[in-house]
């Protein structure tokens, strides 16, 4: 498949940002234990199929990557609905919620990213449409210009973007190995099968036309 997107230089122009928590006081992080023995602290280490990750060290050795999207609804799109068609609207298994957690949390008072924003993209001569809204065969693609940014950019802590899923959200894939320890101050945990963030998952996939069984 040809997903019209080039594969990074060794000298690209990234433009890195700072986010605070004035910015958004807090962010929110889904994970799913229903294949591995996660928990509100577990980075991905090296494992996962994603836009942006895995990614590597310099020694070859896994980033250690985590995602929190800032707003509820944006964690659920990218997280819990991530694989539901919106168009068609799909189906949705609602006996999943019993593995989903969502985690409300707090970064650091500023943190550094790579920014994969719209209005920062041009520099990179690249397009949101290339390397945010592209299917998922494109994923090793577009994980070549996470991976870019990384190595490129040795003061950045994390990339940034916005949810493909819901472009009302900002997202982060943050660096382990560059974050202070602990990386980030857990507000709160909740099992998305639990009332009333049940009922709030819900709402949001009847407003999708989504059909639940």
């Amino acid at each position: 498949m040809s997903c019209g997107l080039p594969a990074p230089g060794s000298a690209e122009d990234f433009v890195v940002r700072a986010v605070t928590t004035e910015d958004v006081p807090v962010w929110y992080h889904v994970y799913n234990n229903a294949t591995y023995p996660t928990t509100a602290t577990t980075f991905a280490q090296g494992w996962g199929d994603t836009r942006f990750a895995p990614i590597n060290q310099a020694d070859g050795t896994p980033v250690h990557t985590y995602y929190v999207a800032s707003s509820r609804e944006a964690v659920y799109m990218e997280s819990v609905l991530h694989d539901v068609s919106l168009s068609p609207p799909g189906v949705f298994e609602t006996a999943s919620l019993r593995c989903y957690h969502l985690v409300k949390l707090q970064l650091e008072a500023s943190l550094d990213f790579v920014s994969f924003h719209t209005l920062d993209l041009p520099r990179l001569k690249l397009s949101r449409a290339q390397l945010i809204d592209s299917l998922t065969d494109c994923y090793p693609q577009t994980r070549a210009w996470a991976q870019a940014a990384h190595l490129q950019r040795p003061t950045s802590q994390a990339v940034g973007y916005g949810s493909r899923r819901n472009d009302t959200g900002r997202c982060l894939m943050l660096f382990k190995q560059r974050l202070l320890e602990p990386p980030f101050t857990i507000l709160d945990e909740q099992c998305l099968a639990n009332p009333p963030l049940r009922k709030e998952v819900l709402e949001l996939v009847r407003s999708l036309g989504i059909r639940e069984i």
